[in-house]
């Protein structure tokens, strides 16, 4: 069965985003496993001679599962809310200790994930966003896309959104996965595309018109595509998407893309801060 992995902290923000997955699944008639993970000390320490590696083990663990169980109880709450025009998902507790990069591989392996949520609390850069820099490792080594939902938004009334690209072959499988979920959403697609500056005009133009006869076999009538001027990437976007007030941002992180650029640049902290946006990031590899 189709599977929503929303990871928690306990927090707040990342809370607000395994509600959102909820109400997400119901339209996608998809469960959630909510998915928390934990590290205990790795050496054994000694307190009066004796070992208590064992018990604060069980402490972290009982600990967990109480956290788990309080959060799925509210999930279940919101489930059971859910139109009935729509499928109730069945909500599935789970934790792991150790590497999450690791633990994540063995989760995907062993579930249909279709992507990932989690949340983005307010006023931090994106490198640091819920697990800090494990965040990174998710973006990278994952074969799902992920749904970064900053504090006090929500994606479950989604009715534009805009997809960044640089019209490479890299970029048409995840905007074919958003038209999949535009058909059921029915939210409009604005594929937005940075113009810098290039050796060989002709060329681009020649990779922009395949690029968009290709999505043109999708067959969704809701997608637009748009050029923007502008040396700094990050820059207009951040400006576009203040003007067109979408209600999700999407960007494929591949090795030397724009976003990779836009990820890395000096004013991205600023940008995400200022804009509030969920950001569905889609890896090269789906």
């Amino acid at each position: 069965m189709k599977t929503i992995l929303a990871l928690t902290d306990f927090s707040d923000n990342s809370s607000n985003a395994a509600n959102s997955a909820v109400l997400l699944a119901g339209k996608l008639h998809a469960n959630v496993l909510l998915y928390h993970n934990y590290e205990t000390i790795a050496v054994a320490s000694t307190f009066s001679g004796g070992p208590y590696v064992e018990e604060e083990f069980f402490l972290a663990t009982t600990e967990t599962k109480k956290k788990l169980d309080h959060q799925l109880n509210t999930l279940q709450y919101i489930a059971d809310g859910i139109d009935k025009t729509e499928r109730k998902p069945t909500l599935k507790g789970l934790s792991g200790d150790g590497n999450l990069k690791d633990n994540l591989k063995q989760i995907i392996d062993e579930n249909q994930i279709v992507f990932i949520t989690m949340g983005a609390p307010s006023g931090t850069s994106i490198e640091h966003l819920f697990f800090g820099s494990e965040t990174n490792k998710i973006i990278q080594h994952t074969q799902r896309p992920v749904l970064v939902v900053p504090a006090n938004t929500s994606v479950n009334n989604i009715k534009k959104i805009i997809f960044a690209t640089t019209f490479d072959e890299a970029d048409i499988t995840p905007l074919h996965f958003l038209i999949g979920l535009g058909k059921i959403f029915k939210f409009s697609i604005e594929v937005v595309h940075v113009n810098q500056p290039v050796k060989d005009k002709k060329q681009q133009i020649e990779k922009e018109e395949a690029f968009q006869k290709h999505i043109a076999k999708f067959g969704y009538d809701h997608i637009s595509f748009k050029n923007l001027g502008g040396r700094e990437v990050a820059d207009r976007l951040h400006r576009h998407c203040a003007e067109e007030k979408p209600d999700l941002l999407a960007v494929v992180h591949h090795q030397h893309s724009f976003f990779r650029r836009y990820f890395e640049h000096s004013t991205t902290k600023e940008a995400l801060s200022d804009l509030k946006l969920p950001l569905f990031i889609f890896p090269t590899i789906i």
